[in-house]
């Protein structure tokens, strides 16, 4: 293979792992959210005793068996029926990070893992039709209305697609927007209400005029006290870094994002109630 050619296959594809594994992640907090409450503390205590089938499902993938990938992932996702994001965080999660090693270390060729990593996105998107939360009469019983929207340009929106489905499934109504539609944004604020603006950035070209942008969205009739929260894969510590991008928190992990959204809502943040 030519040496540009591989260089900016490997590109592709580390990126591509990379966001796979922010979306994956962005399930997990939603999956909580729908899973019983009580008796928590003894589901969580069995779902740590419990195999997962980290190993087997990354052969499978490498061998291209797809079939069989998904019976372990139902497999699993069924013993753990009272952690429904289990098999998002604890199984997924662990083999994307395999396969970004195998890729890393030269254990397995492009076609190999591009192949393994196709078939990872048809698993989620099998799973994750499974996953959709029926819907609420008239947004009802929704906690509030977050866009997630990808910073203008970005093409890696696999990550915030799994915060949308995160969020979904911990009972936030939720707008995705992607890099190359972010017109829509202001008219979404002007709508209203919309509680949170969630920004995944991806690339350090995406910072380009991010900060006039959320300026612009946050002079939006009546967004003003809208929260906005940039995130993503470009996010480094330090977070003071980021200053300039006048937003009011940088650098919330996925499985961050529904805590802190609730803390917010609970405290007064959005102005509905707050039970401090």
């Amino acid at each position: 293979m030519d040496k540009g050619l591989y260089q900016g296959c490997s590109s592709w594809l580390v990126q591509g792992l990379e966001a796979l594994g922010r979306d994956i992640g962005a399930r997990v907090g939603r999956l909580n959210t729908a899973a019983p409450l009580q008796g928590t503390a003894l589901h969580s205590v069995r779902a740590g005793q419990a195999h997962v089938p980290v190993d087997d499902l990354h052969m499978a993938l490498l061998k291209g068996e797809y079939a069989n990938a998904l019976h372990i992932c139902r497999a699993f996702r069924s013993a753990q029926r009272h952690d429904r994001s289990a098999v998002y965080g604890r199984l997924l999660l662990p083999v994307i990070a395999q396969l970004g090693r195998d890729w890393s270390d030269d254990r397995a060729g492009f076609e190999q893992i591009a192949f393994a990593y196709s078939l990872m996105h048809r698993l989620i998107e099998t799973l994750g039709t499974a996953d959709t939360p029926k819907a609420r009469i008239g947004g009802a019983l929704y906690l509030g209305h977050v866009v997630v929207v990808v910073a203008p340009g970005d093409t890696h929106e696999f990550g915030a697609r799994v915060l949308v489905k995160h969020l979904e499934l911990r009972g936030w109504d939720v707008t995705f927007v992607d890099g190359f539609s972010t017109g829509r944004v202001t008219p979404l604020l002007q709508a209203g209400p919309v509680d949170a603006l969630a920004i995944s950035v991806s690339t350090d070209s995406a910072f380009m005029g991010l900060a006039d942008l959320i300026g612009e969205w946050r002079c939006v009739e009546p967004a003003q006290h809208t929260e906005v929260i940039v995130g993503g894969a470009a996010i480094m510590a330090p977070y003071d870094h980021y200053r300039f991008l006048q937003a009011d928190k940088v650098g919330l992990h996925i499985d961050e994002m529904s805590e802190h959204l609730l803390s917010q809502m609970t405290h007064g943040r959005y102005g509905r109630w707050s039970l401090s």
